[in-house]
């Protein structure tokens, strides 16, 4: 297999065909599709009464409410209706002259918590009315679900037939678990609708433009919400961009770099700097070959360990590793938590190697109650921003469905085993972290809606003002780069010398203070600008608990975000 066709094959306009020769996979769109556009909204949705009431603790301020809205927007008459769930928090005082959504992206990703996040954001709390929603599919909204496809508990590095065999099966099946238990819902989890849903929020609301903030996959709802309703649209800060200009397999075919870069450029070399204190090597080279290593021993003799007084077992492997390792380089505060569980690892592999079974277990039980919970809850924590693909956990809730509905149903993704694990193979030798796991991807098998996006290119719009830290690991900066030079009229702010996913909103001062200026007053970079990042802090004492939500992730914009969602939780059933 030549290098070029695949680097061509990565390339695409998000009209072109998509094409590993002698595969026969294609990605071409349905012939005789007309591109989707925005539709009028009939009456009976714009006549409904918005019925607010209190949701989460009354410091929050938050009030939420659930709206009708078509299950399909190009027939709203067909009786088949689903619910969106909205919050709200007003100023302290006086009228709000100006809306601003928010969504953390996913895509999927509950949004409930995007209102109580907004308007803590003291410049945009004066004046703003902020909304959070949740997307359909996902939250309080009306849900799909996956639960009980198979999931990909193989080793993606094994490329043994009968193990990419597995991997095939499994992607095959999501499809059919998925539309089985969403009752019908499926095919209408796009963006498409989606951002029709928000321009339905926003007429109830009474708004003639709204402003938009959008972290990671929303961007990518962002982007085409201006598309479809330019005439809307008011500030809109698009923060950790996914390459909304092409298709989403171009996003997610540069996060293995990116992923493998944040590791061995930010959180390595960090960890090698502190080694008298972290001991996990000295360079950077040898933190990586001890992850290797213990990755190799891992998958050779997993470790089942029983936590809190053996009310949970958890089970490290390779696999459990690899989640572990790519779910903390999203924010740099995780840094810190990581190294200390792949310190408890080593040691933990280490004695069951040594002394077998009981005395790794006599080694869990010898932890505090604190750092026992503390395993527990991040052994069980979900992504926050943009997941990579072939690391989420597929079919376990409704984020996870919602975001594999939205990824596979959106754009075009090549069909066929063949090019999934040809991508895979390319990948994985350089970036192994997760470039192995490409595969692992229902998109490659999935039966697509007729649907044809239009493609946002930011023509006629305001000024977009994108937001991107150099080594985001989910989205590429090379990508979100490339997006802004074909996104008409938009600037970049670009953080140097940092790598969180998600910057506004404590991650960079320099950054919120040009964002606040953009959202509150209008004023617009005269050109793109970059912010230095403020650097990846020492190891603390005592040991962090990032809590989602919590004081400890105050500069995680999308654990904040995380933590209000779950506070809001429940309160409209």
């Amino acid at each position: 297999m030549k290098l070029v066709s695949l680097a061509v094959g990565l390339g695409l306009s998000a009209t072109a065909v998509l094409i590993v020769p002698g595969s026969g996979a294609t990605a071409s769109m349905p012939t005789g599709v007309v591109v989707d556009k925005a539709r009028p909204v009939a009456n009976k949705y714009l006549q409904q009464k918005l019925n607010w009431r209190r949701c989460g603790d009354e410091e929050l301020r938050t009030f939420c409410t659930k709206i009708a809205a078509p299950r399909d927007w190009a027939n709203q008459y067909a009786g088949t209706d689903i619910e969106l769930a909205v919050s709200k928090v007003a100023p302290e005082r006086g009228k709000p002259s100006r809306v601003v959504f928010g969504n953390p992206g996913g895509p999927g990703g509950a949004g409930l918590g995007m209102a109580p996040y907004l308007a803590s954001q003291e410049p945009l709390a004066k004046n703003h009315l902020a909304i959070g929603f949740d997307p359909r599919g996902s939250g309080e909204s009306t849900n799909v679900t996956c639960q009980g496809a198979p999931g990909y508990s193989m080793d993606a590095r094994d490329r043994d037939p009968w193990n990419l065999d597995l991997i095939s099966q499994a992607s095959k099946l999501a499809q059919p678990y998925c539309d089985r238990q969403s009752r019908g819902l499926l095919p209408y989890v796009t963006t498409a609708q989606t951002v029709q849903d928000m321009d339905l929020i926003r007429q109830l609301l009474g708004f003639d433009k709204i402003d938009f903030v959008g972290y990671s996959g929303g961007t990518w709802m962002g982007a085409y919400y201006q598309t479809y309703f330019p005439q809307h649209v008011g500030r809109f800060v698009l923060d950790s961009n996914t390459d909304f200009t092409s298709p989403w397999i171009s996003t997610f075919a540069e996060q293995p770099a990116a992923f493998q870069r944040r590791f061995q450029q930010d959180f390595a070399t960090w960890a090698a700097k502190y080694d008298d204190k972290l001991h996990l090597g000295m360079t950077s080279r040898e933190v990586v070959r001890n992850y290797e290593r213990l990755r190799a021993a891992l998958k050779k003799q997993p470790a089942v360990e029983e936590f809190l007084e053996a009310s949970v077992r958890i089970t490290y492997d390779q696999n459990t590793l690899d989640d572990m390792v790519s779910g903390d380089l999203y924010t740099k505060l995780d840094f810190y938590s990581l190294a200390l569980d792949l310190a408890f690892l080593r040691d933990l592999s280490e004695t069951q190697t040594k002394g077998g079974a009981r005395a790794a277990q006599r080694l869990v039980d010898g932890l505090s109650p604190a750092r026992q919970q503390e395993l527990v809850r991040r052994a069980h924590r979900s992504t926050v921003g943009l997941p990579a693909v072939g690391l989420s956990a597929l079919g376990d809730d409704y984020e996870d469905a919602t975001f594999t509905a939205i990824t596979c149903n959106d754009t075009a993704w090549p069909q066929g085993r063949e090019y999934a694990d040809q991508l895979a193979g390319h990948l994985g030798p350089r970036n192994p972290l997760i470039g192995w796991s490409m595969n692992e991807n229902p998109c490659f098998y999935w039966n697509r809606p007729q649907l044809n996006l239009p493609q946002p290119t930011g023509a006629g719009l305001p000024t977009t003002l994108m937001v991107q830290s150099q080594n985001d690991p989910a989205t590429s900066y090379t990508l979100a780069a490339a997006a802004h030079h074909r996104y008409a009229g938009s600037r970049l702010l670009t953080i140097t010398g940092e790598g969180d996913h998600g910057v506004y909103g404590g991650v960079n001062k320099c950054a919120d203070r040009i964002i606040n200026a953009f959202l509150t007053t209008g004023k617009t970079p005269a050109a793109d600008v970059s912010c230095r990042g403020e650097g990846i802090p020492a190891p603390s004492t005592p040991e962090p608990i990032n809590h989602e939500g919590g004081e400890a992730a105050a500069g995680s914009p999308l654990r904040r975000v995380a933590g209000f969602t779950a506070a809001l939780s429940g309160y409209l059933h």
